[in-house]
């Protein structure tokens, strides 16, 4: 009668019988009606319900961070443009190109993606690696995890300095040395 107790159990929406055939068999064995019992998903559910919570709020965190970082870049960017207009009026003056403008622009803040990519990466290794150091079972840590991390912050970064790059290469030179 076991061995049909897990061929019950193994087929769907028989969890019902497999469990009052368990009530069943503890009253018969040890003659108390507790039968009390918990599923092994429900068990590993709860087991992990902290760590799912505190994965929501790094979440929701590392999202404003990324939210708050880019305010940060474009006004960043946008004052060090600023400070730059007259370079770039002269420039334009003297028969600068638009390519000309954007690799002059952008050449600094590239470097600085690239550093802190170089910085970041190993960082969020070790605590990637320390958090999940005593998980059973762990998701793989592959170089494609921070390239995807690195090319989505690149794209932002990179659409945010071409919006005041472009915003800033239409200016008009006469109208800037006028003002300065």
């Amino acid at each position: 009668m076991r061995g049909d107790v897990y061929q019950i159990a193994c087929q769907p929406g028989k969890l019902s019988q497999v469990i009052d055939y368990l009530r069943k068999l503890e009253r018969e064995v040890y003659g108390t009606e507790n039968f009390q019992y918990s599923l092994l998903k429900d068990d590993v559910q709860k087991l992990y319900k902290s760590d799912q919570q505190v994965a929501t709020i790094y979440s929701a965190f590392a999202f404003i961070a990324i939210v708050i970082s880019c305010l940060g870049l474009l006004g960043i960017s946008l004052f060090d443009i600023r400070q730059r207009y007259r370079e770039i009026a002269i420039r334009k003056v003297n028969g600068a190109m638009l390519k000309d403008l954007y690799v002059l622009l952008l050449r600094r803040y590239l470097g600085m993606l690239l550093l802190a990519a170089v910085v970041a990466v190993p960082l969020a290794w070790l605590a990637i690696y320390y958090y999940t150091a005593d998980l059973v079972v762990k998701a793989p840590v592959t170089v494609g995890l921070f390239l995807t991390a690195f090319l989505i912050v690149a794209v932002i970064s990179v659409a945010t300095l071409l919006w005041q790059v472009n915003k800033a290469s239409r200016i008009n030179p006469s109208e800037v040395m006028k003002s300065e």
